[in-house]
């Protein structure tokens, strides 16, 4: 008997079946077939990367650390029908023509050793979720129904009516030749109101997009950093397909909330939104497509509010795309510039504007003679002025006669 059978090693195909080998396995792997052939270790690990591996089965050893082969004769074959396999915690299957099962827990190192290991995690959890970083890079405060926001001033029924449902109509009319409207107006003018009004008239009747409304005082919403990820976001609720679309983008590339706005918008919405509707997962015509933002002035520093309307005119109005975007802002100089009738107003032919009067020019009961003249308002702004409890009497006498809405 040949001393390198006491131990253990490969058991031969010769061997005959008997109660011993139908004791259960210490492993969960399927048993493959054995191999007569006798190989050495090295040469099973070369053969298990190059997928051509010997049918055999490798079992652990007692006391010796070192992994013997057993030769095919009837005597070790005999040998290893007395001995017991001893159990041990790193046994393996090599498998060359096996079917349906699976392999967990496998390692193969460049110094070729085998390994069975806990800690080796799955490919598939290490896979990055694309939503959920879109999620982490949201404003919400910004949405038209964020807790941020709570009691949003918004116009009473029986005001604005006019411009409401022009707005409302522009929107609505997906065939029209103009897809920007830029509405602009003095402090205290409404257009938030405006902007909250519209938001909720769009939501119900199914053609809200998405909304941002930015705000000095709030740093989740006072820049440029979250409005692609919370427009794409919004989007891509509104349709399953879109919003796989949107996540496998980020997946691809990890760092895009970190590019700059125009890479952004066209990588989280209209690459994604242009792929969908080609693949017939999404039809564009009765997709929401009205997009709301509010307070442009409000986001920190000129040059963004620029890059944000030039990125607005490069990705979403030169493609294809069936949004409506409707931006209010103060006429502060970005808006300006882009909106003037020169040759340097880049929107001026792609956009509508609207100038938003104060109330006295709307509302009938600013037309009253009853109504302050210029010199009266002087005198009151003159005694403010001079003291903080003329200013606080005259908003309590204007409280008493009721609150005036937009």
């Amino acid at each position: 008997m040949s001393p390198r059978s006491k131990k253990g090693g490969i058991k031969s195909t010769e061997q005959k079946q008997c109660p011993r080998d139908k004791q259960p396995t210490t492993h969960d792997l399927p048993t493959a077939e054995r191999s007569p052939d006798n190989v050495s270790i090295s040469v099973l690990l070369e053969k298990a990367k190059r997928l051509t591996v010997a049918k055999a089965t490798l079992v652990g050893v007692a006391e010796d650390p070192t992994l013997y082969l057993a030769d095919g004769d009837p005597s070790t074959a005999a040998a290893h029908r007395n001995t017991p396999p001893i159990e041990h915690p790193t046994t393996l299957s090599i498998l060359p023509n096996a079917r349906n099962f699976r392999v967990n827990n496998m390692h193969i190192d460049s110094s070729q050793h085998v390994t069975n290991t806990q800690h080796v995690h799955n490919t598939l959890d290490n896979r990055i979720d694309g939503w959920k970083m879109l999620l982490e890079n949201v404003a919400s405060n910004a949405l038209y129904d964020s807790s941020a926001r709570f009691d949003a001033p918004r116009c009473d029924e029986d005001t604005r009516v006019e411009v409401t449902d022009e707005l409302m109509d522009w929107i609505h009319d997906r065939e029209g030749p103009k897809r920007l409207l830029c509405m602009t107006g003095a402090a205290g003018a409404g257009k938030s109101a405006l902007q909250q009004t519209i938001a909720e008239r769009c939501s119900k009747s199914n053609t809200l997009g998405s909304a941002f409304f930015f705000s000095a005082g709030d740093p989740t919403r006072n820049n440029l950093t979250r409005i692609v990820p919370t427009i794409a976001c919004q989007l891509g609720l509104r349709n399953p397909a879109l919003r796989n679309a949107i996540g496998n983008a980020i997946e691809e590339d990890p760092l895009i909330f970190k590019r700059r706005l125009e890479t952004q918008m066209d990588t989280l919405i209209v690459t994604p939104f242009q792929r969908v509707c080609e693949s017939g997962g999404l039809d564009s015509s009765t997709f929401p497509h009205a997009i709301l933002i509010d307070g442009l002035d409000e986001c920190s520093g000129e040059d963004n509010q620029d890059e944000l309307l030039s990125t607005i005119k490069h990705c979403l109005l030169y493609n294809d795309l069936p949004f409506r975007i409707f931006i209010a802002s103060r006429p502060e100089w970005a808006i300006r510039s882009a909106l003037d009738n020169d040759s340097e107003g880049y929107l001026c032919q792609l956009a509508y504007h609207m100038k938003l009067s104060d109330i006295r020019s709307r509302d009938r009961r600013a037309q009253s003679l009853l109504w302050p003249t210029k010199e009266d308002i002087e005198k009151l702004v003159a005694a403010a002025s001079d003291s903080g409890q003329s200013s606080t009497g005259l908003l309590k006498v204007v409280n008493k006669l009721g609150r005036w809405n937009c």
